[in-house]
């Protein structure tokens, strides 16, 4: 479906879980413990499905459910470690997005997630989910410098569909 387009890369984006957005601020709200964490399982198990897929080049903003729910990132499970281990696998790189931090919640993703994906050798490529003009390449410095504190050395693009990497 995609091969008669002319894009560089193509970009995966989980926006909603069980039918409902990742943004809604009440989607949280009459869930028990149990529930809360079977939503960030079921978001994650969507992220590695579009791992999975061969469909994506980048996975984008891969912890954006926190934005309304500050102790989603705290929800006790392991789906985030086998999701990096799935991505990290599949060659898909994931997008540092610094759009969070306009919204009071930081990038997507955390640190502590990055370094994770460092350690399943995840590659990463960075977005500004600008929206406005002014707000492209946002933070672009910070982020270079928190993934050379983590231990990457490179960042990845695409043209054509093709990754390349460059230095940090």
């Amino acid at each position: 479906m995609f091969a008669k387009y002319p894009f560089d890369y193509i970009i995966g984006s989980v926006h909603f879980v069980d039918g409902i957005s990742i943004f809604n601020k009440n989607r949280w709200k009459r869930l028990t413990d149990e529930e809360k964490i079977a939503t960030k399982e079921a978001y994650y198990s969507l992220i590695q499905q579009s791992a999975k897929s061969g469909i994506f080049h980048i996975l984008g903003h891969i912890d954006a459910m926190k934005t309304f729910y500050e102790p989603f990132t705290d929800l006790p499970t392991d789906i985030v470690d086998e999701t990096l281990r799935v991505i990290g696998e599949n060659g898909v790189a994931i997008e540092v997005n610094t759009s969070g931090r306009a919204k009071g919640c930081g990038w997507y993703p955390t640190d502590d997630i990055l370094e994770r994906a460092f350690y399943y050798n995840v590659d990463v490529t960075f977005g500004s989910d600008a929206h406005v003009p002014e707000r492209v390449g946002e933070d672009f410095e910070e982020v270079v410098q928190t993934l050379k504190e983590i231990g990457y050395t490179k960042w990845c693009y695409f043209k054509q569909q093709q990754k390349y990497f460059t230095s940090l």
